[in-house]
């Protein structure tokens, strides 16, 4: 199996289906982009999306916070290739997640997205408390109350292991953690640890050059693999060959974009 190296932070809110947004943007132009590129953009700022050269596809990800690309089927073959240059602007400054809703409604007006959740039974990492007692590692700490109101200002976290974290998250979830570890191991990973509410969390290791297991050796570099590293500085663990209910999410329907 594949292992793709994990850099990724964790602090993106899933959004359900069916979220009626307060408010639509107050302007919005969806145009074609035919420059013949591959890269993409997608930013939100205080009151705004700006989206050059982004699929359909990758629009629904990430007003959906969608993380995986393969969570993410069905629909016509264009929306994975047809790209389009999106600006849209509301009338005041929002919060991030606000505006997100936002872009749902405005894919489903512009475009006619319909998606639908459907669980699908597989082979998947379960992420399980480690120690009997429950308690976490030095790394994971329950995050403040209020962090989603009043986020901290930006940092640059260590570990306790005195190294750069590979990856790290503040205010996230433990299914958060999970989806964004399955990004690296090219398997789902299902929350398991019964740990709700909000966490940060930092953690440094070594990617694994091949194949994804624990029994896999790290590479050359004092870092453990992540197999060890979830257990010592987090104090949970991957457990491999569990079968469980993974999420996808599939396009229902959609259409071209209605003109501007």
């Amino acid at each position: 199996m594949h292992f793709r190296s994990l850099a990724f932070t964790v602090s993106v809110l899933l959004l359900p289906f069916g979220v009626s947004a307060q408010s639509a943007f107050e302007v919005a132009s969806v145009k074609p982009n035919t420059t013949g590129k591959t890269g993409f953009s997608i930013t939100y700022t205080a009151d705004s999306l700006r989206a050059t050269n982004a699929t359909l596809s990758a629009l629904i990800q990430s007003a959906y916070g969608i993380l995986l690309n393969d969570r993410l089927v069905g629909g016509p073959s264009w929306v994975r290739t047809t790209r389009f240059d999106v600006n849209a602007k509301a009338r005041q400054a929002l919060p991030r997640e606000q505006l997100r809703v936002m872009t749902q409604r405005l894919l489903e007006d512009r475009f006619g997205v319909v998606l639908t959740r459907e669980q699908r039974q597989q082979e998947v990492y379960a992420l399980r408390v480690a120690r009997a007692d429950g308690r976490t590692g030095p790394d994971l700490r329950r995050a403040p109350m209020d962090c989603l109101e009043n986020p901290p200002p930006p940092t640059t976290p260590r570990s306790s292991t005195g190294a750069a974290p590979t990856t790290s998250g503040r205010c996230t979830t433990m299914g958060l953690m999970a989806t964004g570890l399955s990004r690296s191991l090219g398997l789902a990973v299902v929350d398991q640890t019964g740990l709700s509410g909000r966490w940060d969390f930092v953690l440094a290791f070594t990617p694994l050059a091949a194949d994804a297991s624990p029994t896999a050796g790290p590479a050359q570099t004092d870092l453990p693999t992540v197999f060890v590293a979830v257990e010592e500085q987090l104090g949970l663990k991957l457990e491999r060959n569990v079968r469980g209910s993974v999420e996808y999410v599939i396009i229902s329907a959609a259409h071209a974009p209605t003109e501007n």
